[in-house]
This record gives structure tokens, C-alpha cells and sequence, in this order.
């Protein structure tokens, strides 16, 4: 059993990562804003901005899974927003490597976190693959650089994942727990077009690739992190409305509304591409929700 040190571990994807590796018998340790303890997980402090970690963090560790980052969806994009976004990106990795060279610490796995928006925002029929190039727009700047700052540690010798994550759907927080009460009701409705893709991942699916990628010693290099099911905005809120028993009916939230509410992120709700995730599947990782509807059924009747 080895010990996983998490950054970005009360994050939704983190959280869950943590409970399968404790559930497979692993040690967890956080690197978080302040020290402390979380259902049976230590965290150790670390401050970006003031180049600190405690250096207790990384005892016995042997692997680390960088989760940390500014949530894309949080605030508007702002240029001190967008700025803080590639830095809580940039900078944690940046701060990870220098002090794990500085101390000689030996690690020898490292899974980083990058997003779909690699590709860029925009509606496309290419299906993407993860050799495909990036996009031009500032999603794509971001997991451009963010990627980059993996760069010194595949230098070094350490074998690296870095994964291409979709839209998580989960209960807790994120795209479905913002749509769903709506739904509930009857009154959800498709956004811009609904012609935009929407590669989607259910919350367990993704956390098991985090998992696979770290404990499989054949797997480096890129992987997108989305579902085998290929659908548009149109056809995700119809079997939305459908797992709830409601009906579809509303006609489509128009895209400068969207622009009204949320800025230039609006952009991630209003285009969509499609992406292949047959490269982690060819790795031998088996997906727990193929389809929309099973993942959406999970998400109903879970508690």
C-alpha cells in the first residue's frame, strides 16, 4: 500500500478520490489552506502565494495527485480572476516540484488534473482526440500552460497522468447540482443552440481514472477524462427532465442571456465538442456509466 499525498483534496473530485484510495487500504495526506484533519485525512498547510509547504507533508509519501485549482466557474472572468486561475494552477506545480527537488523527496508518481477545455470552446463535429491541438480561446490558454507546469516532473524521471477532465455530474456540486433543482420542477430547458456537445463524466467514473491512472504502472502520458456516450446540450436535458418524470417543453435559454449573467465564461455552457475517451480504455479502464441514462438514474436515487 503506498501513501498518496492529494492537493486539491476537499474539491468534489478530490474528495472522492481520497474515499476510494482509503477504501483500497492507501494513506491520504492533504495539502490544504490550513492544517487540521478531515474524516481521518491530515492536512498539512501550504501557501502558494508565500512559497510554503510544511515540509511533514511529504514523509513517507511516494506519489501526489494535483488536483488545486481556482474553480473555472466560481467568478466571472475578471482579468485578476482569469489571472488567478492559471496562477492556482501554474504556481501550485511550479511549488510542488521545486520543493520535492529541493528536499530529494522520492517520488515517483505524479497524476495531474487538466481539463476538456484544453480543445477549446467552441461547436464542432471533430471528435478529439488527446494528440489533437489545442484551442485559442483562454480555456485552452489555461490547460496549455497548466499542462506545461507537469513538464519538470516527466523531466525528472517520474511517470506522469495527466488527465483531460469533462463536465462532472454529481449531487454535490457542479453542473448537475446547478440544473437539477430546475428540472425538478418542470422548467429546465436546453441552453444556445442545444446543438453544442456535452461531454460529460460521472463523478465516480472520473475518480476512478484518477485512481487507475495512479496505481496502474502502465499508464502515462494524456487522457480525456469523459464518457463513452456522445450527446448535445439539447439531448442531456431531455433525459434530465426524463429521470425526474418531467416534462421538456421550454424553449431554449438564448445565448446572450447566458453572456448577460455569467461574462465571457458563458463559453462553457453555451459551445460544446465531441471527445473520444478511447485512449483510457484502451489502458484497460472499464467505465461504471456508459450511458447518460444509468448515470443520471444513479444520481436520482442516490441519497
Amino acid at each position: 500500500m503506498t501513501k498518496i499525498l492529494i492537493t486539491g483534496g476537499s474539491g468534489l473530485v478530490g474528495k472522492t478520490v481520497s474515499e476510494l484510495l482509503l477504501k483500497k487500504g492507501h494513506t491520504v495526506v492533504w495539502l490544504s489552506r490550513e492544517s487540521g484533519n478531515y474524516k481521518g485525512i491530515t492536512k498539512f498547510k501550504w501557501d502558494i502565494s508565500k512559497k510554503y509547504i510544511d515540509e511533514k507533508a511529504f514523509e513517507g509519501v511516494d506519489s501526489i495527485i494535483h488536483l488545486a485549482g481556482a474553480g473555472i466557474a466560481d467568478k466571472r472572468w475578471t482579468t485578476e480572476y482569469k489571472k488567478q486561475i492559471i496562477d492556482s494552477r501554474v504556481k501550485s506545480s511550479e511549488l510542488l516540484f521545486n520543493y520535492m527537488s529541493k528536499n530529494k523527496f522520492p517520488i515517483h508518481t505524479l497524476v495531474g488534473g487538466s481539463a476538456m477545455g484544453y480543445y477549446g470552446a467552441i461547436q464542432s463535429e471533430k471528435l478529439f482526440l488527446e494528440t489533437d491541438n489545442a484551442g485559442t480561446d483562454f480555456l485552452a490558454e489555461t490547460c496549455v500552460l497548466w499542462e506545461k507546469s507537469y513538464e519538470p516532473f516527466i523531466n525528472s524521471g517520474i511517470r506522469t497522468s495527466i488527465i483531460r477532465t469533462g463536465i462532472v455530474l454529481s449531487k454535490q456540486s457542479g453542473a448537475y447540482a446547478k440544473m437539477a433543482p430546475a428540472f425538478k420542477l418542470g422548467l429546465g430547458a436546453a441552453v444556445a443552440s442545444g446543438e453544442q456537445y456535452f461531454p460529460w463524466i460521472h463523478i465516480n467514473d472520473i475518480a476512478k481514472i484518477f485512481v487507475h491512472a495512479l496505481l496502474d504502472q502502465k499508464v502515462s502520458g494524456i487522457y480525456n477524462g469523459v464518457a463513452s456516450e456522445l450527446i448535445t446540450n439539447k439531448e442531456f436535458s431531455k433525459q434530465l427532465a426524463k429521470s425526474f418524470n418531467k416534462p421538456f417543453f421550454l424553449p431554449n435559454v438564448p445565448a446572450f442571456i447566458l453572456k448577460i449573467v455569467m461574462g465571457e465564461s458563458s463559453v462553457m455552457v453555451t459551445e460544446g465538442t465531441k471527445i473520444s475517451n478511447q485512449k483510457i480504455k484502451d489502458s484497460g479502464f472499464k467505465f461504471e456509466f456508459e450511458s447518460l441514462e444509468t448515470a443520471l438514474k444513479s444520481l436520482v436515487f442516490s441519497p
